[in-house]
């Protein structure tokens, strides 16, 4: 189904190389130490597996300085519910690569607990987070580092 998709959009061919970090590389599906699940991993998992998947990407970047964030959840059921410090945000259907976005979400100064929620046949599953706002220089709103955010993520602004 995924690779129906991707041919859709123009996929000629994929090769996935490795599924831990090694040395220098780090874009396995896994840590080096191949105990901690990377955002691709749980990509997979929600376009590839019929099991019930809520996963809040960006998690190992805990500390933010940008006051106003995207926040992308990996999920294939039929609508994810988000809330920040217990405040819900709004529900979003994933797309057809199981990809839920909120681009504008804020964050208060300190640390703030993300919370996705979905329900799939009866059942819910839940995945939270912790980031902390740190604002660099007390410059509230000063550009974290691009490196968290996904380029597709343009498409949602």
């Amino acid at each position: 189904m995924l690779l129906g998709k991707a041919k859709e959009k123009g996929l000629a061919a994929c090769v996935y190389t490795q599924l831990s970090d090694v040395e220098d590389e780090v874009n396995g599906l896994v840590t080096y130490d191949r105990k901690t699940p990377k955002d691709a991993y749980f990509f997979y998992k929600a376009n590839w597996s019929p099991q019930p998947t809520v996963y809040i990407t960006s998690r190992r970047f805990a500390e933010r300085t940008e006051k106003t964030v995207p926040v992308k959840v990996y999920s294939n059921a039929p609508a994810v519910k988000l809330a920040v410090n217990g405040k819900a945000v709004g529900s979003v259907k994933p797309d057809e690569l199981k990809r839920a976005v909120w681009p504008e979400v804020t964050l208060k100064p300190g640390v703030n607990t993300i919370t996705a929620t979905a329900s799939v046949g009866g059942k819910t599953y839940t995945d939270s987070c912790k980031w902390t706002l740190k604002p660099s220089g007390g410059e509230e709103g000063k550009k974290d580092s691009e490196r968290y955010q996904d380029p597709s993520i343009n498409k949602y602004k």
